[in-house]
């Protein structure tokens, strides 16, 4: 094959940017699906360059080294992007009340990817806004009030944002009826202001699906302008989303496909648990809080390096001694220390991100009740990520994630399959699908998962 039918045959690129390694990996096939079979061409591996004031750097060595592993040049027709880069999407949350509109902002931002460095429920105080300052937020969510609710509440948080010292985009999604009078006093104030429907629109109702996709746009255009990325847009001519945001997104399109699923991406740093479930109708009616369809978690003591200490620290009180591994295991000894902290933290992970069955005593005597997240109707647990894609055996780590002999937890079923992403696509494929069909882009994750 010349290298110009090489080029040709590349239909995108997608620049997956860490906070210490850029993987770029390349795609052909998808726009002659069906009448050709997607995949992954090759990928290249290259240091985070945001550090030395430019993230191109890291991108073109990236670029390079998968060119050279495949061995043309690749001239793709779209080059895409995801980021965790640059602290990430860091963003504080505000609502009314903790259990209600406080949550719902929180499971928006969650969902779109971001970083919740800070939650409030109420008015804001002093201390509030010091905390604000602290976290240093690229995005603030306020939310409050159901739809013709408190007005104010929020009216009085937005005052209150004017006396931050620093400008943060504002993303507004709480009662409408305050909509306008908030974004002016905002604006006024030099800030700049999206809007999206309300996060809790009434009593145990969310929608956050439309501020996910706001808070999306909000981050490309923040991300252009961080330190370090503001030439991002000279290697990108389509959409950059923050990676944890595009691993939502690919996850809610495969589980139309396969069913309900639970995605576990242990990274050095934490663990990220999606899952893309309504529950099963044997505790529907149980629930005491609702819960949206797709769900994130993340677990910022859970990593199987930079958080490496705190694993080894639980796993020691459970007598289970374990080695710090290095960032890129090698030998076997390194390697089985990375396993077993990769383990603990699939496991653990899930157990948070997971409900349970509680019991309430009442005067009519004792009901028992589901909190949180039902996972036992999700038939697919997932392994993404660097360390189930790098480390043998992943499948067996997965295992445990799974439901045992009773308990009251709401985990996934025993039954449940587990595979690996091992392509290791799925942030990729939450980039392509701004791009290309559902079902080419479902095709390559298919086979990643080898359920083809």
């Amino acid at each position: 094959m010349t290298q110009t039918a090489a080029a040709r045959a590349i239909d995108a690129l997608v620049a997956e940017i860490g906070s210490t390694t850029t993987v770029v990996s390349a795609f052909a096939g998808l726009r002659e699906y069906p009448g050709a079979t997607p995949s992954l061409v090759g990928q290249g591996v290259a240091a985070t360059s945001v550090a030395a004031g430019d993230v191109t750097i890291g991108v073109n060595e990236a670029r390079a080294a998968l060119e050279a592993g495949v061995g043309v040049s690749v001239e793709p027709e779209f080059t895409l992007a995801t980021s965790s880069a640059a602290g990430g999407l860091r963003m504080t949350v505000h609502g009314l009340t903790q259990r209600m509109t406080a949550m719902a902002a929180r499971e928006a931002a969650l969902g779109a990817g971001g970083v919740v460095e800070y939650q409030t429920a109420g008015r804001l105080r002093d201390h509030d806004l010091r905390r604000i300052e602290e976290a240093r937020p690229n995005l603030i969510l306020l939310a409050g009030g159901v739809e013709g609710g408190d007005c104010d509440t929020i009216l009085f948080n937005a005052e209150r944002l004017r006396e931050l010292c620093i400008r943060p985009m504002v993303v507004y999604g709480g009662n409408s009826v305050v909509r306008a009078d908030s974004r002016e006093i905002l604006e006024a104030a030099g800030f700049r202001v999206r809007v999206t429907t309300n996060v809790y629109p009434a009593v145990d109702e969310l929608d956050i699906v439309p501020a996910r996709h706001v808070i999306h746009d909000a981050f490309e255009e923040h991300i252009t302008h961080a330190p370090g990325m503001e030439r991002i847009g000279e290697v990108v001519n389509g959409r950059i989303l923050p990676t944890p945001g595009a691993v939502l997104v690919a996850c809610e399109r495969l589980a139309e496909d396969l069913g309900d699923l639970v995605a576990i991406d242990v990274g050095g740093a934490t663990t990220d648990v999606h899952s893309v479930t309504d529950g099963s109708p044997e505790y529907a009616a149980l629930q005491m809080e609702p819960q949206p369809h797709t769900k994130r978690t993340v677990e910022g003591d859970l990593g199987t390096y930079v958080s490496a200490p705190h694993v080894v620290e639980m796993l020691a009180r459970q007598e289970r001694p374990t080695e710090l591994p290095p960032a890129i295991p090698t030998t076997p000894d390194e390697i089985q220390a990375a396993l077993t902290l990769a383990h603990y933290a699939a496991v653990a992970g899930v157990q948070r991100h997971a409900g349970q069955i509680t019991h309430l005593y009442t005067p009519t005597g004792r009901q028992t009740v589901a909190r949180g997240r039902d996972l036992t109707a999700c038939r697919w647990v997932i392994g993404t990520g660097g360390a189930f894609a790098r480390l043998p055996g992943g499948e067996a780590m997965l295992l445990d994630v799974r439901a045992g002999n009773g308990g009251e937890r709401l985990l996934p079923p025993r039954d449940a399959r587990c595979v690996i992403d091992r392509d290791y696509v799925f942030a990729c494929c939450g980039a392509l699908l701004s791009r290309f069909s559902a079902e080419a882009v479902v095709a390559l994750m298919r086979h990643s998962i080898g359920v083809d």
